[in-house]
């Protein structure tokens, strides 16, 4: 579940917040492509005299999905916070960039309050709710494999930097939790700054 380490800190700002990926939501998505994949399977059976040609797309099919089976399988066993929000900033993992600092973060908006852009139709399928965020400067992105597939990472992340959000889909806690921690910590962190310092950070109201 999400949390936090401690209630306070001695310094009086928020504790840090931690999201993971949600162990039942994958299992139930790994039963149903597995599913799939037997279904899918089972059809050259069931067609007399079946051509080579479809046998060979079906299998292919199969393949995309024992590979997405084995990702959404190792979801499962993957415990490490997908989301950390604490007083130095956000770190979202399928960002690729490390934690961003609340001073490079320009605007927050949960997906209640927003429209979908065309990037993000064209970049990734979004299932609400899911938080929206603009950033001062788009970050260098820091792969997390070797090439090549680094090379297509780097390339995908980029493309979804461009609207960068965090999906409430398979993580363990809704994306108005997620925005509560967040306007926490930049609220202290506005209240110890510099009063001369950059404009604030916008988030928008909390979803009803």
């Amino acid at each position: 579940m999400p949390g936090t380490e401690n209630d306070n800190d001695e310094n009086g700002s928020p504790p840090p917040f931690f999201v993971y990926y949600n162990p039942r939501i994958h299992s139930l998505r790994l039963m149903a492509i597995l599913a799939i994949c037997i279904v899918l399977a089972l059809v050259p059976f069931w067609v007399e005299n079946a051509e080579i040609g479809p046998v060979l797309v079906i299998a292919g099919i199969v393949i995309v999905f024992l590979i997405w089976a084995y990702m959404t399988g190792s979801r499962i066993r993957d415990r490490s916070p997908q989301v950390v929000v604490d007083t130095n900033g956000i770190f979202v993992r399928d960002w690729h960039i490390g934690v961003l600092p609340w001073d490079q973060i320009d605007f927050i908006a949960h997906s209640s309050s927003v429209r979908r852009g065309i990037v993000a139709a064209l970049t990734r399928s979004r299932r609400g709710p899911y938080l929206l965020f603009k950033f001062i400067q788009v970050p260098k992105v820091v792969p997390s494999t070797s090439p090549p597939l680094s090379w297509l990472q780097k390339i995908w992340t980029e493309m979804e930097l461009q609207e960068p959000a965090i999906m409430e889909y398979g993580l363990d806690a809704k994306a108005s939790v997620i925005l509560s921690a967040i306007q926490d910590h930049i609220a202290y962190w506005q209240s110890t700054r510099d009063e001369t310092s950059v404009e604030a950070t916008i988030v928008s109201p909390h979803p009803h």
